[in-house]
């Protein structure tokens, strides 16, 4: 079993399609093939299903894609770690951030991440807290930035605690709650609301605020984008509870403050020890550039 094995066969599985894999492993066809092939002789089962006109996963095959990603992820851990022993910080480094992150300059720090370490390649997805905790537990992240309610703190992962914030009411800037200085979640709760689905990370903590003042709320639209969301609030189909930053610097939307509001908590997740050198470097200049 070799990485190249993997990596066809997480390729064919993406893409459900021998020849876009190929392409994208850079490598002909048959060759793709053939290393597929002899991967499933290897572990003694089919991975795909072939037919003239589709490739489609067996379950065996789809036990492998998480435990395939996570090699692959140690073996890039491993090369940038031994460069990392002559000096030399490189290698991939995979972020996972959710839509509300609006407390880390993500982009600021990247920069001077590759001003100091030019070979380091990053890459970051935007995803649900939960699955960003999954993803770094798994060793496909490497660094993941999560907001949850305080009563569901990260498990199985290290934590940096970046901000913890109260959420506000967010309207449009015509509405007539524009010009309060302070709410009351029973006053939300007789609003139409706008939020993420339910049972992510983001909806959880006001689903439980709502619940614990023995509140019924009537969701009107579900998006799991918060420019979407905001969207929403400036048409005027319902209020949203968001994080006081991510309404901050949007147009045509005023931010009310709840008295008795849910509580957020911002953290950056990683692997501790384990992490590779390019999360550690990007980790340290996380760490100098919060607030003490």
């Amino acid at each position: 079993m070799t990485p190249l094995q993997l990596r066809c066969a997480l390729a064919v599985a993406g893409t459900l399609h021998f020849t876009r894999a190929a392409h994208e492993v850079g490598i002909a066809q048959s060759a793709l093939s053939a290393h597929v092939a002899r991967l499933e002789d290897e572990l003694g089962t089919a991975l795909f299903e072939r037919t003239s006109r589709s490739v489609r996963l067996t379950s065996a095959g789809e036990a492998l894609l998480p435990r395939a990603r996570a090699v692959l992820a140690e073996l890039d851990r491993l090369r940038t770690d031994v460069a990392a022993a002559t000096g030399a910080v490189e290698g991939p480094l995979r972020i996972g951030t959710i839509p509300t992150l609006a407390d880390v300059d993500l982009a600021g720090l990247l920069a001077r991440l590759r001003e100091q370490h030019p070979g380091v390649r990053a890459t970051v997805v935007e995803q649900t807290s939960a699955r960003t905790v999954a993803d770094v537990v798994a060793g496909t992240l490497d660094v993941g930035f999560t907001g949850t309610a305080l009563s569901e703190p990260p498990v199985g992962v290290q934590t940096q605690v970046i901000t913890t914030e109260p959420l506000v009411a967010v309207v449009a800037e015509d509405d007539p709650w524009a010009r309060r200085h302070r709410l009351r979640l029973r006053e939300v709760a007789r609003r139409p609301g706008v939020d993420f689905p339910a049972g992510t990370s983001g909806r959880r903590q006001s689903d439980e605020a709502f619940a614990a003042a023995g509140l019924a709320r009537d969701v009107a639209v579900e998006s799991s984008s918060a420019p979407f969301l905001l969207d929403l609030v400036r048409a005027g189909v319902g209020v949203a509870l968001l994080p006081a930053a991510a309404a901050r610097t949007a147009g045509g939307v005023r931010a009310v403050a709840v008295a008795d509001a849910p509580v957020r908590r911002v953290c950056a997740v990683h692997a501790g020890a384990g992490s590779s050198a390019a999360a550690r470097a990007f980790l340290a200049l996380l760490a100098a550039h919060l607030p003490a």
